[in-house]
């Protein structure tokens, strides 16, 4: 960064801008710099469509209850310098006065403070790497660059955000590790209004109190609605149900053993088909990725409360999937159409409440529609997309970890001419990934669309002929690593389960106390195994079976299998190797999600990250085949069974553009439908929730009786 005179900026400025140009101006009154960023694409304006979707549906499904508010400053000082749009000479300190001492940059200084990560991201269309904004001061068309100033404190970084603590006065920084409050790093009141004075910390345009506009605050705690709805869901079915979860788990397992299959009940696959369909389409990222989401940001007890939401839900999951097939159709072809379309229908019109339940059927089955493109289908299959592109580029993304480290180490070190050695070495790899990329996507897009098309097309008998190879065997994979892992560190074992149980009620998670720690294992847990949602209903609606109960048993093994299995494995490992809690993967390296699970394992076991592609892959794809069933259903139910060549048609399509286009808030939008089939599903269900009471005590009756044949 060079220093000139007051004279020589003065000169330069007007040399550059002309005496009565941005020069004058800025040193008049120093008038703020209006962002003024670039015109958006077709695609850009139609993402931002749906993510002001995304945000409405957001402040309904996650709006909190029983939330607290707090105060936050966040400290942000920063130095602005400008230029003509559109010029050529080096960028200006914005505001200055003839008394104050003159800086400029150049293109030397932009590489090094971009470098050290000095400088505040730049317009997209902007210039080289981004570095500058476009803006206006007052009518003149300007390009700035803001420059972040670190403190003299080292505890106060840059974006830094403290909290006001009430019991000690004083504000406490937010780790950047699940969100808790340092009792080290903290600032005096006296230091937060000094740091005020001096414009160095973030302001709202609308503030409390205009004195103090640097006071910003915030809703924190609390639980949001959709995780509250399923959680009374599932604890109101357990009870209603005597917890058949528990003492009927024996019998679901000789169920989905085929004990009492009979070859000649009516439907289109076998208890265990349906089970393996309903498994394929929630195994998946949320068991690689959910468990270590909910560990880094509510420590290990939150994984205690996934257990107990898996517990409860397996209840909802069997009454849902009873209801399924209570009320399924079997059509005179031998296919079948069921689910919460049926029930919601046909089973409320029964009880006198027909407007009702139609207007929760068409409601959930739009929403299942929405979700089957996109959380089902588009995301899948970009994320198996990205997953391959990893896999196959394995060794030129480490080659270009290595040269961002050597960047940063020639700009530490203000080497300009191996920074823009290091940097031409990184654009060209970049370049080179960018082409292959361009090319394994579209060419993975097709072979999975195939893949796809080949077994949606047969309907649900060739999904769960498929089911039944394809979650067996990335069970075992996935299950196979994480039991290697844990037997090497077995005598580790009793220990790490202790902390889960008595980390639960320890209330490390976001500054949320107890609560937070519940309300980060209860949503994770929702999202992995969907009981409550609805969609199994539809898969095991198509089981042959005369015994609707008996169907409900075997749903029950699926959030046991997906949550209580399966996601343990993943908390073990995660244990084990100290992921949740490692700083230099979540701080350092900002890892997070599959990302980290994927490190925790290759710690362990070399080049496992590729062996986790190939599963990820699985898990994608066994979604993609079980939700493509769902949306068809739904979409059968309201544009009848001659419009389902173009739903698959549409699906089919879907995988292919999820794999090479990002959609950004599209996918959001639609991942959050999801989610909305809980409430049409849930408030429906409460009221046939009866009826499936006296048909299990029908059925157990029967059963203790021994009335039932059994083929094993």
């Amino acid at each position: 960064m060079r220093m000139t005179s007051p004279l020589i900026l003065s000169s330069v400025l007007v040399a550059l801008l002309g005496r009565d140009g941005l020069a004058q101006e800025a040193a008049a009154s120093a008038p703020p710099i209006l962002h003024t960023p670039p015109p958006p694409s077709v695609l850009e304006s139609v993402d931002h469509v749906f993510e002001r979707a995304v945000d409405a549906m957001n402040a309904v499904l996650f709006y909190r209850l029983g939330t607290t508010e707090r105060q936050y400053v966040v400290y942000e000082s920063g130095e602005r310098y400008v230029r003509d749009r559109g010029g050529e000479g080096p960028f200006l300190k914005h505001g200055l006065s003839g008394s104050y001492a003159a800086e400029q940059l150049d293109d030397d200084d932009l590489e090094l403070l971009s470098a050290k990560g000095r400088l505040i991201d730049g317009d997209q269309d902007a210039g080289r790497d981004q570095y500058y904004r476009i803006g206006r001061i007052g009518e003149r068309q300007v390009e700035y660059v803001t420059v972040k100033i670190p403190h003299d404190t080292p505890s106060i970084p840059y974006g830094a955000k403290f909290v006001h603590v009430a019991e000690s006065g004083k504000w406490h920084r937010v780790t950047a590790k699940r969100g808790l409050l340092s009792d080290t790093q903290v600032m005096s009141t006296d230091l937060v209004e000094s740091l005020a004075e001096n414009g160095s910390l973030r302001t709202t345009e609308q503030p409390l109190d205009p004195d103090r506009s640097y006071i910003l605050t915030e809703q924190v705690g609390g639980i949001p609605v959709v995780v509250l709805w399923l959680a009374c869901g599932a604890v109101f079915f357990t009870l209603y149900m005597q917890g058949f979860n528990i003492w009927g788990f024996r019998h679901a397992i000789d169920v989905v053993r085929g004990k009492y299959d009979d070859p000649n009940d009516a439907g289109e696959v076998t208890h265990f088909q349906a089970l393996a369909s309903a498994l394929s389409a929630t195994v998946g990222l949320g068991n690689i990725a959910g468990v270590t989401i909910a560990m880094t940001l509510g420590g290990p007890g939150a994984f205690f409360w996934m257990i107990l939401c898996g517990l409860f839900g397996m209840t909802s999951k069997f009454v849902e999937c009873t209801l399924g097939q209570k009320y399924r159709y079997v059509k005179p072809d031998g296919t079948v159409l069921g689910g919460p379309m049926r029930y919601l229908s046909v089973g409320l019109r029964e009880m006198g409440l027909g407007p009702f339940g139609s207007v929760l059927s068409v409601v959930f089955a739009v929403m299942c529609i929405l979700a089957s493109f996109g959380g089902g289908n588009m995301f899948q299959a970009n994320q198996s997309g990205g997953a391959v592109v990893q896999m196959l580029q394995g060794s030129d993304l480490q080659a270009l970890s290595d040269l961002n480290r050597q960047i940063t180490e020639a700009a530490e070190a203000d080497d300009t001419a191996q920074l823009r050695s290091f940097q031409q070495q990184r654009q060209e790899l970049s370049n080179q990934l960018a082409k292959s990329e361009r090319i394994i996507k579209p060419v993975f897009g097709v072979v999975l669309a195939a893949l796809v098309a080949i077994v949606i097309i047969g309907g649900i008998k060739r999904i769960g002929a498929a089911a039944e190879k394809v979650v067996p065997t990335m069970c075992v994979l996935y299950v196979g690593a994480c039991l290697y892992i844990i037997g090497t560190h077995l005598a580790d074992v009793p220990g790490l389960v202790a902390t889960i149980f008595s980390d639960c009620f320890s209330g490390r998670a976001m500054g949320g106390g107890i609560l937070g720690v519940l309300v980060v294992g209860v949503q994770r847990a929702a999202f992995s195994n969907e009981a409550g949602v609805g969609s199994a209903a539809i898969a095991h609606s198509a089981a042959k079976t005369d015994e609707p109960i008996r169907e409900g048993c075997v749903a029950m093994l699926g959030p046991f299998i997906d949550t209580i299995v399966v996601c343990s494995m993943t908390a073990l490992v995660i244990l084990i190797t100290g992921a949740w809690d490692h700083d230099e993967w979540v701080v350092g390296q900002g890892l997070k999600g599959a990302a980290l699970t994927a490190k925790a394992f290759d710690s362990e076991i070399e080049n496992f990250s590729y062996v986790l592609s190939i599963a990820i892959v699985l898990f994608a794809y066994s979604t993609i085949i079980s939700w493509s069933y769902y949306g068809e259903r739904a979409w059968e139910s309201l544009f009848g069974p001659r419009s389902t060549p173009l739903y698959k048609v549409l699906a089919v399509t879907a995988v292919f553009i999820g794999t090479v286009v990002n959609l950004g808030s599209v996918l959001d939008f639609s991942d959050m439908m999801i989610l909305g089939m809980a409430f049409p599903n849930i408030a429906g269900v409460v009221f046939l929730t009866p009826q499936v009471r006296r048909d299990l005590k029908d059925y157990w009756s029967r059963y203790r009786a021994g009335e039932f044949k059994t083929f094993l």
